[in-house]
């Protein structure tokens, strides 16, 4: 199975945020890169972001994504919000349960 996680710091397809951790970039450098390419080659910049999203996505099965944690939230802050939320869904449906 495909791991289709995208990086944390992913704003569209995470192609910038892939490119800047591979080459230890500032993801804002590269960001500004693109931007750049879209003033002054819109459809070549759209066609190799569209290229470069579809290639990470086929390769994120490699061997540096394998031992990342399974799929779902992908930050330790997100998944023990997760955890936090569903505890306070249970007590909240025990109290409805309570009021009935």
């Amino acid at each position: 199975m495909v791991d289709t996680r995208r990086p944390e710091d992913a704003l569209l397809a995470g192609v910038s945020a892939e490119i800047a951790r591979r080459l230890g970039w500032n993801v804002w450098a590269v960001r500004g890169l693109f931007v750049l390419g879209l003033l002054v080659q819109t459809l070549a910049t759209v066609v190799i972001y569209a290229v470069l999203a579809v290639a990470m996505r086929c390769m994120a099965g490699g061997a540096d994504r394998k031992s990342a944690p399974p799929a779902g939230l992908g930050s330790p802050g997100l998944a023990e919000r997760g955890k936090r939320i569903e505890e306070l869904e249970r007590r909240f449906k025990d109290l409805e349960r309570q009021a009935d």
